[in-house]
């Protein structure tokens, strides 16, 4: 089913991508000089960079959790319309590799009942998750120059589609909380390690993607070529806690260190990415006296 939605959204960038073929065909008028080539109104490209994942929670029961950077790896293929020297209406599509953690403390927690205080333990919880997703967005950008480096800001819907991954528990008993002398108990700890199902990942989600970058428009001969560096951030739009997880049915939760959804609330997914795209414009003239038919202007 994975399989098939992955192949199901390639195929619509590869639509996308043959409409842009209708404009390969077209002639443009020739340019005087490499510097003032004309504009294709179609580009091609690829990108690929760097995305840190971050699960914002809100409601709950306000636990306090840590959650440090996580990096992992996007690339993908975008292809881009200009609608005017000014703007532009692109589609893109990228495959993502995601990582988040999140830990805490739970100080002085009873591990049986009828214990008295001083029985109670101290523990420290982590969960990790590694997992990799499509994600496909259309995308408005506004540039603000028509010179060769061109600052740009962009906007637009995401669609996401989880594919696969793992979720780890960890849970460990300390001693000498809080002071300098503290320790992991040894033999005290448990991990468990799931699969990512439908039991405990929502199998879609919708949000808002944004940023800011600049453009470099590098002439070469008689075409050109685009770099585009860009950051941006995301949120998704929709609790990504799963029905079975908030009910308490999910057939995925096992060990003590599964964290219970009430103590987060709801959760959404975010990140931020930076990236480079290499874009290729695509564009054809008509034959010239000096100039075979098909050569780039």
């Amino acid at each position: 089913m994975k399989m098939k939605r992955t192949i199901a959204i390639l195929s619509l960038l590869f639509l996308f991508a043959q409409g842009a073929q209708a404009q390969f065909k077209k002639s443009l008028t020739p340019a005087s000089s490499k510097v003032n080539s004309s504009e294709a109104q179609y580009n091609i490209g690829l990108s690929g960079g760097l995305t840190s994942t971050y699960w914002l929670h809100f409601g709950g029961t306000k636990t306090k959790y840590n959650q440090p950077f996580n990096f992992g790896l996007i690339g993908g293929l975008t292809v881009e319309r200009m609608l005017n020297s000014s703007n532009s209406i692109s589609l893109e599509g990228y495959y993502a590799m995601r990582k988040m953690q999140l830990n805490y403390d739970i100080v002085n927690f009873p591990i049986a009942v009828g214990q008295t205080s001083n029985e109670n333990k101290d523990y420290y919880r982590q969960y990790d998750a590694e997992y990799q997703e499509v994600d496909v967005q259309a995308i408005l950008t506004h540039y603000f120059s028509k010179s060769n480096f061109r600052p740009y800001v962009f906007i637009g819907p995401r669609f996401i589609l989880p594919l696969a991954g793992k979720m780890t528990w960890q849970k460990k008993a300390y001693e000498g909380y809080g002071t300098p002398e503290q320790h992991f108990i040894e033999n005290d700890a448990s991990t468990d390690t799931v699969e990512m199902t439908a039991q405990n990942t929502r199998q879609f989600n919708v949000g808002l993607v944004a940023g800011l970058g600049v453009l470099y428009k590098l002439n070469v001969g008689n075409y050109y070529l685009i770099i585009k560096a860009d950051v941006s951030g995301h949120a998704a739009a929709i609790n990504s806690f799963t029905h079975e997880e908030i009910t308490g049915e999910s057939q995925n939760v096992i060990g003590a260190g599964y964290i219970d959804p009430y103590l987060l609330g709801m959760r959404f997914n975010t990140d931020v990415t930076a990236k480079i795209t290499l874009m290729f414009p695509l564009k054809k003239q008509l034959q010239g006296a000096c100039m075979k038919w098909g050569e780039y202007d």
